[in-house]
């Protein structure tokens, strides 16, 4: 009887939470085509729960965007880290720089619910919660920041860029990319990241000797 008892909890918790993904994956969603000002209930129909159960999961609608916005940066590091961590032990700053691109832009292209909704619900947050995500982006600009700065030291970009400036604008780029992309057959992720890459490191890469 305990053995059946504790299976039946732990295939429980299981639906639970996979109740839980699905009103964040809803919620993503509809924060990027409508922002902040999304209804919980119409968050609770496109997830196929009961509004109920929306609030057995979050608090309200600032817990919701708390979450979805924590996560597309989980989201966001996760992907930087498995990029670079794919790089050989020979791999050049600029191989870096390039991973680092690829990741971001990766999050905008397939992770694209995620991603769009913090670029449009981040900048109109204040209080705590912005406080909290607004150290999650600072930390990743200066991630940036800093793999521009080691292909600088060695002499793999051009002289005298303005750094922050060229991590704010492509960041930027690849941000609205997931606003206007949709893919088909002649515009796939891997060709528009390719597209990315060519415009981005031809404008900082030293030219070769």
């Amino acid at each position: 009887m305990k053995n059946s008892t504790k299976v039946k909890n732990l295939k429980s918790i299981s639906k639970s939470e996979e109740t839980r993904q699905r009103i964040l994956d809803a919620a993503a969603r509809l924060f990027r085509k409508q922002g902040y000002s999304v209804r919980l209930a119409d968050v609770a129909e496109a997830a196929g729960v009961k509004t109920g159960s929306l609030y057995y999961h979050f608090k309200g609608r600032d817990d919701l965007v708390d979450e979805v916005l924590s996560l597309a940066m989980e989201k966001l590091d996760q992907c930087v880290q498995q990029e670079l961590a794919l790089l050989p032990d020979s791999a050049t700053p600029l191989d870096r720089v390039k991973a680092a691109i690829i990741a971001d832009a990766k999050m905008a292209l397939e992770v694209s619910d995620y991603s769009a909704a913090n670029t449009r619900i981040f900048p109109i947050i204040s209080g705590e919660m912005r406080k909290r995500h607004y150290i999650r982006h600072q930390k990743h600009g200066e991630l940036i920041n800093a793999l521009l700065e080691e292909a600088e030291a060695v002499g793999q970009l051009r002289p005298g860029l303005d750094l922050p400036t060229i991590r704010m604008l492509f960041l930027g780029a690849i941000a609205w990319t997931g606003e206007w992309y949709r893919p088909n057959r002649e515009r796939s992720p891997e060709s528009v990241i390719e597209q990315l890459l060519t415009m981005v490191l031809l404008g900082i890469q030293a030219p070769r000797k």
